[in-house]
């Protein structure tokens, strides 16, 4: 009787430790560790939660970001949006994106979807996103009016644009007249990491601008 019970012990801690590692790398939660210490800095100074508190990413949204790279800020976004949700995460770097495949499979991640775009055109799919990101990139886009115009189509009609940007890339004045000239209007700019350099620009689809480009102007 006594070694049934032992072996029944055993067993059922056996199952309990696999269980829980299975959870754990099935479904990783909160803020996951930076994979190096370039990635540590940079999110010592735009915090993945308190910057998704901001944009107001919640679970089961559908987010792309932009110029993702090897995806330090994708798999925030993943483990925010939750398995009903969904991560677009486009570059034009397809060494970088195939970085992010497999470190989305460490991470057991699925719910992310690599996109290849190029220099003017994003490719994202259209009428389907809440949510725009940009992070750290906004600089670096050889032509954002004309990038941003043609991603303007994959936001729902009431998604965001979310630029966070550095100072002293881009000048708040540059951003909002670019964002305008590619058909969004600004809502707010929210500041609150100004002191590491930080502006976050929140805009929405102009709806001036798109019915003068669709030719229904009146």
């Amino acid at each position: 009787m006594h070694i049934r019970k032992f072996i029944f012990s055993i067993l059922w801690l056996t199952w309990f430790i696999g269980s829980a590692l299975h959870s754990c790398a099935q479904e990783p939660k909160g803020v996951l560790i930076p994979e190096n210490a370039n990635e540590a800095r940079l999110n010592r100074l735009q915090p993945p939660d308190q910057i998704m508190d901001t944009l107001g990413v919640k679970s089961g949204m559908v987010v792309a970001e932009i110029g993702a790279g090897r995806g330090r800020y994708v798999v925030q976004l993943a483990v925010r949006v939750g398995a009903m949700g969904k991560v677009y995460a486009e570059d034009i770097d397809a060494r970088s994106l195939e970085y992010l495949k497999e470190r989305c499979r460490r991470w057991a991640l699925n719910n992310v979807e690599t996109i290849l775009g190029d220099v003017t055109d994003p490719k994202l799919p259209e009428n389907t996103l809440d949510l725009i990101f940009i992070i750290s990139a906004y600089h670096h886009f050889n032509d954002p009016v004309e990038l941003m115009r043609n991603a303007r189509a994959s936001l729902k009609p009431n998604g965001v644009l979310a630029i966070g940007e550095w100072l002293k890339s881009t000048s708040p004045e540059k951003v909002e007249a670019q964002m305008a000239e590619a058909g969004y209007q600004l809502e707010r700019i929210s500041t609150f990491l100004e002191k590491n350099d930080l502006y976050i620009y929140l805009f929405k689809i102009d709806p001036d601008k798109t019915e003068l480009e669709s030719g229904n102007w009146q």
